[in-house]
């Protein structure tokens, strides 16, 4: 058998463990910009173009990066994830699919969700209501508009979560790893800034939000505190600076004795090294008891940004077949979490 016959088979094994969690979207559309694979779409933008209220678009994993597009309807985006080769039963094809332009949620675009899409060095842009965000690697993401009723949940982030150019109000930011730091303008909130993970040097305030719940965080790195502003409680946050424990926060930690990996030695993955140790002092360190930081909590990070759907994580496909045998496949396949 054709190696490119092979690949399309084991495409379609991994789009029937997909879509059997996604029969209730309106229409289901694949976009991926490698010439040997049939795809419905090869850009994003036409995928966007095409559908219809309410759709959900794939875009597979790919050597070669996306363009980004705005969106201006409801739609759902789903990738494969990121960090892919550097955890444990992700993904078969472990090659993500990367955007090189801005993704931006326009006036339309309300009831949008994106999920394992990897944004590298560019943005995420949003300027309307009603927006899921969650298992994503994004360089920034920014609220142009105003905005209210956002989930930004279980994403890397490699800079910034901000909203200085635009007011957030009733927003979850909750169980992120964020390389920056969350900024929010004074008239934004109510938010709920819950079990993040914030490490960085360049932000003196790794959260910098007003009327906020800030609870279950851990902060390291710079000045790593949360800075007071106005109608901020601020409880059971771990941080490594100086401070009075009050309220169930704690301060002059050593993040060496909270993380699996905060100095790098075990040579963990990226996102895997901040899952808490043994012993740590963050483990029922929380609010009612649970964890602090992005693995604790109701909605604990998941390694690799591996979307909520079932996923084929190994696959041998043999380069040919027999007449007698046929095509002996071999798949293992994993619930979604």
């Amino acid at each position: 058998m054709k190696e490119f016959a092979m690949r399309k088979l084991l495409l379609l094994l991994l789009l029937s463990a997909l879509w059997c969690n996604t029969l209730e979207a309106q229409n289901l559309h694949r976009v991926n910009n490698n010439t040997d694979f049939d795809a419905d779409f090869t850009t994003l933008q036409a995928a966007v173009t095409a559908a219809s209220n309410n759709d959900t678009i794939y875009v597979e994993g790919s050597a070669t990066e996306y363009a980004g597009t705005t969106i201006n309807k409801p739609l759902t985006l789903i990738g494969p994830g990121f960090f892919l080769g550097e955890n444990p039963k992700t993904q078969a094809n472990n090659v993500p699919a990367t955007f090189n332009s801005n993704i931006i949620f326009a006036s339309g675009s309300e009831g949008s969700s994106i999920m394992g899409c990897r944004l590298l060095g560019v943005d995420l842009e949003i300027s309307v209501s009603d927006i899921t965000v969650i298992r994503n690697y994004l360089h920034n993401a920014e609220f142009t508009g105003n905005s209210d009723n956002i989930l930004l949940s279980q994403n890397y982030v490699y800079n910034l979560i901000n909203a200085g150019l635009g007011v957030i109000t009733n927003t979850i930011i909750t169980n992120n790893i964020i390389r920056g730091q969350i900024n929010s303008e004074a008239s934004s909130g109510p938010l709920i800034v819950a079990n993040n993970v914030c490490f960085t040097s360049n932000w003196t305030f790794p959260i910098d939000v007003h009327n906020a719940s800030i609870q279950n965080n851990i902060l390291t790195g710079g000045y790593a505190t949360i800075r007071e502003n106005t109608g901020n409680t601020i409880s059971y946050n771990i941080m490594y600076t100086d401070g009075t424990d009050v309220s169930g926060n704690q301060y002059n930690i050593d993040m060496d004795l909270v993380f699996a990996d905060f100095t790098g030695a075990l040579d963990l993955s990226t996102d895997g090294k901040w899952e808490l140790k043994a012993g740590s002092p963050a483990i029922a360190a929380g609010l009612s008891g649970a964890d602090c930081g992005a693995f604790g909590g109701p909605t604990p990070y998941v390694l690799s940004g591996v979307p909520n759907l079932p996923h084929i994580y190994e696959a041998e496909v043999p380069a040919s077949a027999t007449s007698d045998s046929g095509l002996q496949v071999s798949i293992k396949v994993k619930s979604g979490e």
